[in-house]
């Protein structure tokens, strides 16, 4: 199972998490979600995805960073009840994609944690993932270095190899 996406970001409050929009009611034994996320990577790929809910209004919080609960959504399952995914087209990040949830349906079996401390978790989370991205970065930069001077090896012009001709 791949659980690669973490749905955090909203469109309206940007990387202000703790004024996030998407809402999760409790029903008994489940969470009725209603939100958009935008910004998040791999959903089209994943099996599962850690979302980031408010599930008690800001105004009724001690702390900003408090009523905020993270759930974790099996994407199988919801895609076509409750989620629909939808690319971003971007000049990087090729895997992103905007997250629409319409009265998804999310059993509280699937709450991570507590209740109202999900903000604490979802930083956990993004510690790692912020490592992990730093190294495909790493990665990524040398292996278009290496394709750069493949190419200034390889392809001639004026007679001679590219390379010769300018500077990488």
């Amino acid at each position: 199972m791949r659980l690669q996406a973490f749905g955090v970001t909203e469109p309206t409050t940007g990387s202000d998490t703790t004024q996030l929009k998407t809402r999760a009611e409790r029903r008994v034994d489940k969470y009725i979600v209603n939100g958009q996320k935008l910004w998040t990577s791999r959903a089209l790929y994943s099996d599962l995805m850690l979302l980031l809910v408010r599930t008690t209004p800001v105004e009724q919080c001690k702390k900003k960073t408090d009523g905020l609960s993270t759930l974790l959504v099996d994407l199988r399952e919801a895609k076509g009840k409750g989620i629909e995914i939808r690319p971003v087209q971007a000049l990087i990040n090729h895997n992103t994609t905007e997250v629409f949830i319409d009265n998804l349906e999310v059993s509280v079996e699937n709450l991570i944690g507590e209740e109202g401390r999900g903000f604490r978790y979802i930083l956990d989370g993004m510690n790692a993932e912020r490592i992990l991205v730093a190294q495909e970065c790493i990665g990524d930069g040398r292996w278009l270095l290496r394709k750069g001077v493949d190419y200034a090896n390889e392809r001639k012009v004026f007679g001679r190899m590219i390379g010769q001709n300018q500077g990488i």
